[in-house]
């Protein structure tokens, strides 16, 4: 399985105008939580596979990773989403082939559990909180919080795992650390909203 955890959060800014700009962009900012609205949300998605609603101010920004499917992001906010799915018998298979499945677990259990340490390698200080989530949408689903640094950057995802029929997907949501209040419930909104197309 691919490694597919990543974070872009510094951007290379060139001039100070964009510098400025973000710096005030930043500063009328407070920890009121974003809107759950469905007005303030867009539906995106992959046709003939799954819809999910996105904030209005994310806007596609396909640098975030080359193995994500969907890609939002606003970086003014500092808030970035991406879909990544890997094929289930596949992901089953090559799991169980280097011992590391446990066929006690449901499938998106063991998934769960194998991205999971996947963060824990790649985030420094990571603590994870497990939501205690079974389904979204009537599909099997988990999702866990992550705190942690990235290169330095104090980070905080949302992530969210659903097990469709031939598909897995980890939908991750993330931002600094000293946003997560504002925007965590919108990211909990996002992956409710997540619905496969049959």
């Amino acid at each position: 399985m691919k490694k597919t955890i990543f974070f872009l959060i510094v951007l290379a800014l060139t001039t100070s105008s964009c510098i400025e700009m973000l710096q005030k962009a930043g500063e009328g900012l407070n920890s009121t939580p974003a809107t759950t609205s469905e007005s303030n949300y867009k539906t995106v998605g992959i046709d003939s596979l799954f819809e999910i609603d996105i904030p209005i101010y994310m806007k596609p920004l396909p640098e975030l990773n080359p193995e994500a499917i969907l890609q939002y992001a606003n970086i003014y906010k500092e808030t970035y989403f991406v879909v990544i799915t890997e094929n289930k018998e596949e992901y089953i298979g090559l799991f169980k082939r280097y011992g590391e499945f446990d066929n006690k677990l449901p499938v998106i259990e063991n998934y769960k559990n194998a991205q999971k340490a996947l963060f824990i390698e790649s985030i420094d200080n990571a603590r994870i909180q497990e939501y205690g989530l079974a389904n979204i949408n009537d599909y099997p689903a988990r999702q866990i919080k992550i705190i942690g640094e990235v290169d330095g950057i104090k980070a905080a995802y949302i992530v969210a795992f659903i097990e469709g029929e031939s598909d897995i997907f980890m939908l991750m949501n993330w931002t600094t650390d000293n946003r997560l209040t504002k925007f965590e419930n919108s990211f909990e909104y996002i992956n409710a909203s997540f619905k496969l197309i049959d």
